[in-house]
């Protein structure tokens, strides 16, 4: 193994800066409640790499050891309870790209709500077509990796922990394109670890098939959570990451305004990008507007504005013109409760990009 990777890194540098801040504030005790608080007991944690950049589009990336996709993860586990020539036992089937027949019933459901405007016909071929004809197996994973009681339970620990801080920081910021490539596991401790942060402040409802959801939290990753899924331990910690992030708004703005601000990131998609005057006119207007969604994502609200509403509204669909996004101030609580609720919901699943694989 290397030490370290080539790739573009100069947004990876900055959300690790970021990350790093996070990191600190989640190890003080600011905002808890002493040193058994539940914060401090949950360890809550970003893991985070190192990222030095050489150009404004080209830098080194610390490796990152014993780690695999999700989608890899996956396709290697299989459930023992289905016989062996059951359609439900191996991970390889829902992870497989080049079937046809996958993509293809996605596809047709999918275009149920994008070209007839009915999204309660289009939930609920999915979930017949897809999601009951393609089940979880992740579950199985722990189980088959850590051998004894005690490591099986504490990376399954890990990772449902790591994914509940990630899904609060990646909320806060508008991570977007969270496909089952860009979201790793480590197979040593079950740590969930995200890469490639291209795709920052919203710039996934900008995408052809737009990202709806605030956050990957999809049927084998509910599976992986344990028979409570994500009410139990998950939504325990994405509660306290987000009291926490709620209650150091100002130190984390102050790090992601100089972020915003800076001339050297391009936020914007390739269809958006217009002459440099264009360019420039834009940018303190953009900037302005992400600070302010990410303000009102500290405050409590639930501000993420799905673009496929006019899609529906052009197909004079009701049911899909009542727009769901709330703008009020909720408490940590009920925030959290929202979060799940549209990044667990079918409607938008169906919606997402075929490649991002929901079912998964």
């Amino acid at each position: 193994h290397g030490s370290i990777h080539l790739v573009m890194t100069r947004k990876d540098s900055r959300v690790q800066d970021l990350n790093n801040v996070i990191n600190r504030i989640f190890a003080s005790r600011k905002g808890s409640s002493g040193p058994n608080s539940r914060r401090r007991r949950l360890r809550l944690r970003l893991r985070t790499f190192s990222v030095v950049c050489l150009t404004e589009d080209c830098g080194i990336l610390e490796w990152v050891p014993n780690t695999e996709s999700l989608r890899s993860v996956i396709t290697e586990t299989y459930n023992p309870q289905f016989p062996p020539n059951s359609v439900h036992r191996r991970g390889s089937r829902i992870t497989n790209f080049s079937d046809n027949e996958l993509r293809g019933a996605f596809l047709k459901c999918q275009d149920v709500y994008l070209k007839r405007g009915d999204l309660d016909l289009a939930t609920k071929k999915f979930d017949e077509l897809i999601l009951k004809q393609y089940l979880p197996v992740m579950y199985w994973w722990f189980i088959q990796n850590f051998a004894s009681p005690h490591s099986w339970f504490e990376a399954r620990t890990n990772f449902t922990l790591s994914n509940a801080v990630w899904s609060a920081v990646g909320h806060i910021i508008g991570l977007g394109d969270r496909h089952s490539e860009n979201l790793l596991v480590d197979t040593s401790s079950g740590e969930c670890v995200h890469v490639d942060f291209d795709c920052i402040f919203d710039k996934g409802l900008l995408l052809p098939r737009p990202e709806v959801i605030p956050f990957r939290l999809t049927p084998n990753m509910l599976d992986a959570f344990g028979p409570t899924g994500a009410d139990g331990m998950y939504t325990g910690a994405l509660t306290e990451s987000m009291r926490t992030l709620r209650k150091n708004r100002d130190t984390l703005l102050s790090v992601l305004e100089p972020f915003l601000n800076d001339p050297v990131i391009n936020f914007k998609s390739k269809s958006q990008q217009k002459s440099k005057k264009d360019n420039d006119a834009n940018d303190a207007k953009k900037a302005m507007d992400s600070i302010a969604k990410i303000e009102g994502r500290l405050e409590g609200e639930y501000n993420l504005i799905n673009p496929n509403k006019n899609t529906a509204k052009k197909n004079k669909d009701p049911q899909s013109m009542m727009d769901s996004t709330h703008f009020t101030k909720l408490s940590v609580e009920g925030q959290v409760q929202k979060m799940i609720m549209e990044a667990t919901s079918h409607e938008n699943l169906v919606q997402v990009y075929v490649g991002w694989m929901p079912w998964i």
